[in-house]
């Protein structure tokens, strides 16, 4: 895969404020989402007084804050009516299908990057509860409600990733730290004849169970609580799924995993992967190497995976690598490859 052309780099003093500003911007979308004023504004409270009402929010702060969202787009007004932008109406309202915002990015995104800093150079920030008991469910954010948030992300995704990959003469996927099961949900929806196992750690296995109980497909997944990289994995599957895994490992993990879906899978086995990754010269995909630095906070191995990395773990592995394309626009990449017959 070839390396677009490097990032066009920063010369005037106002672009270094776009970045350091960009805080700010964050920070009055995050406090619109606590006060769920993108709902309210979908659902009718148009006017700043109306909105100050319903919020508890001193009217003169309000339309601080206001005049921050629309300076950034999320809103308009006209004749004194405020208005959603489309892309506020589609993804930030309660309900819409990226409603997770607030907990993944907002409290969890915001609440781990305070730590980077002492991250960078100590071993872990949450040393003795790892990344589900420590920013998860120490600091207040919740388990249950990151893990619906971060299903409602997953679904987004798989649905993009599923458009990419034809699993219609595969039987059997088996799902790597597979969380909520929002891939294995798509593929066997699109795949009537496909049964899947999702392999994740407990909290998240709970949550798959009760989401495939609610789509109607509990009799074709199952479900094993394990370690991806301890717990031995299941053999007859002829597919691998391994979703935002090796993001969330470190080098001599990744060569583990790649090995051992070499041994499982029988020959003509496919194996894919779906994670962050930026380009092989590693100045493009910024949305990408974000969430690649957000992987440092809890694994200091963690490898800024590009395809050239993730092919040759593959290859090495032994399996024949088909190619990796991009999925998520400047965030997500795919990876697919075989075993030989």
């Amino acid at each position: 895969m070839a390396s677009p052309d490097p990032m066009k780099r920063i010369e005037e003093v106002r672009e270094t404020s776009a970045i350091t500003y960009g805080l700010m911007a964050t920070k009055a979308l995050f406090a619109a989402l606590d006060f769920d004023l993108f709902t309210r504004i979908e659902t009718g409270s148009s006017s700043a007084a109306t909105l100050a009402g319903a919020t508890g929010i001193p009217e003169n702060r309000l339309v601080v804050l206001l005049a921050a969202l629309k300076s950034a787009g999320l809103i308009a007004e006209s004749d004194g009516r405020l208005s959603n932008a489309p892309a506020t109406s589609k993804f930030l309202v309660a309900g819409a299908p990226w409603d997770h915002v607030r907990p993944v990015n907002g409290a969890f995104g915001f609440e781990s990057f305070r730590h980077l800093s002492a991250a960078l150079c100590t071993e872990r920030v949450f040393a003795d509860e790892g990344f589900d008991g420590g920013l998860i469910y120490s600091v207040g954010i919740g388990g249950e409600q990151f893990s619906s948030a971060q299903h409602s992300g997953s679904l987004v995704s798989a649905r993009l990733m599923a458009t990419h990959v034809d699993l219609g003469g595969r039987k059997q996927l088996l799902d790597i730290g597979g969380g909520s099961g929002g891939y294995t949900l798509t593929f066997c929806r699109a795949n009537p004849q496909l049964r899947a196992t999702i392999l994740d750690l407990p909290q998240a296995i709970e949550t798959a169970k009760a989401y495939a109980l609610q789509s109607g497909l509990a009799d074709r997944i199952a479900h094993l609580v394990g370690n991806a990289i301890t717990t031995e994995w299941p053999k007859g599957h002829d597919v691998i799924l391994m979703p935002y895994l090796w993001s969330a490992i470190g080098a001599d993990e990744i060569m583990k995993l790649a090995r051992r879906a070499f041994e499982v899978l029988p020959p003509g086995g496919l194996i894919l992967l779906h994670d962050f990754m930026v380009d092989n010269g590693r100045e493009q995909e910024a949305f990408a190497t974000w969430y690649l630095l957000g992987s440092v906070l809890d694994n200091p191995h963690a490898v800024c995976l590009t395809p050239d990395y993730v092919e040759l773990a593959l290859s090495s592995a032994g399996f024949k690598v088909e190619g990796t394309e991009g999925v998520l626009g400047g965030v997500t990449m795919l990876t697919r490859a075989l075993k030989p017959e």
